[in-house]
């Protein structure tokens, strides 16, 4: 009977997995390679920045919930080993950074500024909250909304998600979800010295700086002729 039962709650648990894979939709950047996820309830919609390589947004068009990504070639950091990324784009992605970024919104104000942060798990990030007005063409309604960016290779990436004020509470969790589901193609190697042995903790070689045969020098030898007596 045990058996039974444990059989059932297996299956039950591969027929929730399977519904909640079906319920949602993975999306691959054809030209960055990265790929995002989000409910296939939601609608991809028309890009409304050049920079932007997807916008998606809710089913209820009364809440205005509304999630993009951009991408923009950014190569300031590429000079800079992993190991330092982290303050490089905490530093470069700033609060004057931000101020800039979200002038594309009407009465946009800046709430919050945290960093360092992680995008997908591998990008350095910094990430901000923002009040704004958005011109619906029925009148001008009150959002907010979260950003994320973050320099990864080459490349500036930005994720947002906003909706109506008064509705943010409720699509927090999604937000968060959709936008941690961000996941880039692997442009660092996880090992500083590959897949090889750790030799940078090898003993130093210390080389002559002279060539060999100069500190002493091979003797003269003259050949004598040998007289017969």
């Amino acid at each position: 009977m045990r058996k039974i039962l444990f059989g059932i709650l297996i299956m039950m648990g591969f027929a929730a997995t399977a519904q909640a894979a079906s319920d949602s939709f993975v999306w691959k950047d054809p030209v960055n390679g990265f790929t995002f996820s989000f409910p296939d309830s939601w609608s991809v919609q028309t890009a409304d920045s050049p920079n932007v390589r997807i916008r998606i947004a809710g089913p209820l068009k009364e809440d205005f919930a509304t999630c993009r990504i951009k991408a923009e070639k950014d190569g300031r950091l590429k000079i800079y080993p992993k190991h330092l990324m982290e303050e490089a784009v905490y530093e470069t992605l700033d609060r004057t950074f931000w101020e800039d970024e979200i002038q594309d919104h009407e009465n946009a104000a800046l709430t919050d500024l945290r960093g360092p942060a992680s995008m997908g798990g591998k990008g350095d990030a910094t990430a901000i909250r923002e009040t704004f007005v958005a011109d619906t063409g029925n009148g001008k309604v009150n959002m907010y909304g979260e950003q994320i960016a973050s320099i990864y290779g080459d490349t500036r990436y930005v994720a947002s998600c906003s909706s109506r004020l008064e509705q943010f509470k409720r699509y927090a969790p999604l937000f968060a979800t959709i936008m941690g589901s961000i996941d880039f193609d692997p442009r660092y190697h996880p090992f500083a010295t590959g897949y090889y042995r750790d030799f940078l903790a090898d003993p130093k070689l210390i080389l002559p700086r002279s060539q060999p045969g100069t500190i002493t020098p091979k003797r003269l030898f003259t050949l004598q002729t040998v007289h017969d007596e």
